[in-house]
């Protein structure tokens, strides 16, 4: 890594006084893996070129934010995400708020009115896990088909019924019914999003967009927390409704925003978008940034497609670090259950104080992405929340007292940002195929939710092991080791079978994909 900076911030020569761009054009040794520096003879016209002519903090500003761009360029992207991202982090936003509010309800008022018994409250998550797998793949291949700017858009504006109809429940029948629908309504939203990231923004971009994406789930969960609390200070018992109904309505009332933008803002892919709001000269612009590294245009998926994807090795390695890192993602949905048992806290602090874990969940995904966009590494990132989970949860299974125990949910939210940068690097080297970029993320989602819909169930039953969950989280330890293994795994694979590109034979390790297209942004 410090060379790596080396090669970005310093020795570099200078032309009149100003260092040259053309110094840090990076060449890759396929065989030995060297990443070294080029530097331009003295008759290169482009010596003199003052676009060509950076300074140390313009470098700086590429980590930052996609600093190394023309003027063009960088108002291009910013053009994308002022619409795109904009529209995908307050839509993931909204799906967070609607589908974790639940928890907040629940230490509210929600478990007396409705008689929430023993491990229902872990079926809650199930209902709503298990219509997420029904519509997840479905939703994937869906995709292909429909236009995202038409199908996600649509299914948000469903969801967001939905969650007015939380308000009016009277028994856990219809609670569990309504989870199930919310869960199938917002499967495709992730992965749809992602899906259409990876068609739009090359790798130096990816995973810092990913994360702002992500973050927003921690935004969702801190602000359902700070709502709640609100709420029931303010509302309960206001019209005769409970402040855990007022918080469904207030939820409702947020998300009915995200389908009117999106309708609108969603750009489908480069390729065959119709956005509005995007000229003809900026879409035949994007799609020569595609091109340039070998993002080519979608094809209908046929059963020939299907088998090639299902016998290729990305599917697979996926699969197992998605399962891994989802599961031993759960402590938190357990650290109000906990306060709670303790009988020491009010409502509004029990439901203000999980959101310290949120704060620290954004801010180190976001630091994670940064890291691994900035020095262009992916395994060697991914390493630092997998070690903090599995101190984490060490420390809440042993459970040695109060201020240990809330310390190890806490610092459990640092290894959320495993997630962005893993799907960084999966569509890094599915690079060139759509089409398996969209099955993959889709299917090793749905294994990746399939297992929270029965795992904390059999380990984490309220019911039976409550507060302390030593068993469960005992059994969480050795799979947050498998997390950890699984970073290695994809390293060796994609090592050994390599990157395939179209414009020769070559065959790139994985770890050269970013310095082969941060030459082509040369």
């Amino acid at each position: 890594m410090l060379s790596h900076l080396i090669s970005r911030f310093g020795f570099m020569r200078r032309v009149d006084g100003k260092i040259n761009r053309q110094d840090l054009t990076m060449a890759t040794d396929t065989k030995s893996h060297v990443v070294v520096a080029s530097t331009p003879t003295p008759t290169d016209p482009e010596s003199n070129n003052p676009e060509h002519n950076v300074s140390t903090w313009e470098r700086i500003r590429e980590v930052i934010w996609d600093g190394r761009r023309s003027k063009e360029e960088r108002k291009l992207v910013q053009r994308l995400d002022l619409f795109l991202l904009s529209w995908a982090t307050f839509g993931y936003f909204i799906r967070l708020l609607d589908s974790s509010n639940i928890t907040n309800a629940y230490v509210s008022g929600m478990k007396e009115d409705l008689d929430i018994k023993g491990n229902e409250y872990n079926l809650l998550q199930t209902f709503f896990t298990c219509g997420y797998l029904v519509g997840q793949i479905p939703s994937q291949i869906l995709l292909t088909r429909i236009r995202p700017s038409i199908y996600l858009p649509a299914a948000e504006l469903l969801w967001t019924i939905i969650t007015f109809c939380f308000a009016s429940v009277q028994n856990t029948r219809t609670v569990f019914a309504l989870r199930f629908i919310l869960g199938m309504l917002e499967s495709p939203f992730a992965v749809g999003v992602l899906t259409i990231m990876g068609s739009w923004y090359t790798p130096q971009e990816l995973s810092k967009r990913i994360a702002i994406f992500y973050s927003a789930s921690y935004a969702a969960s801190m602000f359902s927390g700070y709502l709640q609390a609100a709420i029931y200070r303010g509302l309960d018992g206001v019209a005769g409704l409970a402040g855990w109904r007022w918080l469904f309505i207030f939820c409702g009332l947020i998300s009915v925003w995200g389908p009117l933008w999106g309708f609108y803002a969603v750009p489908d892919n480069p390729y065959s978008s119709k956005a509005r709001w995007m000229p003809e000269e900026e879409k035949k612009k994007h799609v020569e940034r595609m091109q340039k590294i070998e993002r080519r245009e979608p094809e209908r998926l046929t059963l020939k497609k299907l088998k090639k994807i299902v016998t290729h090795w990305p599917l697979y390695v996926f699969i197992f670090a998605l399962i891994c890192h989802c599961v031993v993602t759960q402590p938190l949905n357990y650290f109000s259950v906990w306060l709670k048992s303790l009988n020491q806290f009010s409502v509004y602090q029990i439901n203000l104080f999980p959101t310290a874990a949120q704060a620290l969940g954004l801010v180190t995904t976001l630091a994670y992405s940064w890291l691994s966009d900035g020095l262009n590494k992916r395994w060697q990132i991914l390493v630092i929340p997998a070690t903090i989970n599995f101190v984490g949860m060490v420390i809440v299974a042993v459970g040695p007292g109060y201020g240990a125990t809330f310390f190890g949910y806490l610092i459990n939210a640092a290894s959320w940002g495993f997630w962005p940068v893993l799907y960084a690097w999966a569509i890094e080297l599915m690079s060139d195929d759509m089409e398996e970029r969209a099955i993959v993320i889709g299917v090793a989602q749905t294994f990746g939710q399939a297992f929270i819909a029965w795992v904390p169930v059999l380990i984490l039953d309220v019911g039976k092991y409550a507060p302390k969950f030593t068993m469960g989280f005992s059994v969480m330890c050795g799979i947050s080791v498998l997390q950890f293994a699984s970073i290695f795994i994809i390293k060796f694979v994609s090592e050994r079978y390599g990157i395939k590109r179209k414009h020769g034979n070559e065959t790139l390790p994985a770890d050269s994909a970013e310095s082969d297209v941060d030459k082509q942004s040369n």
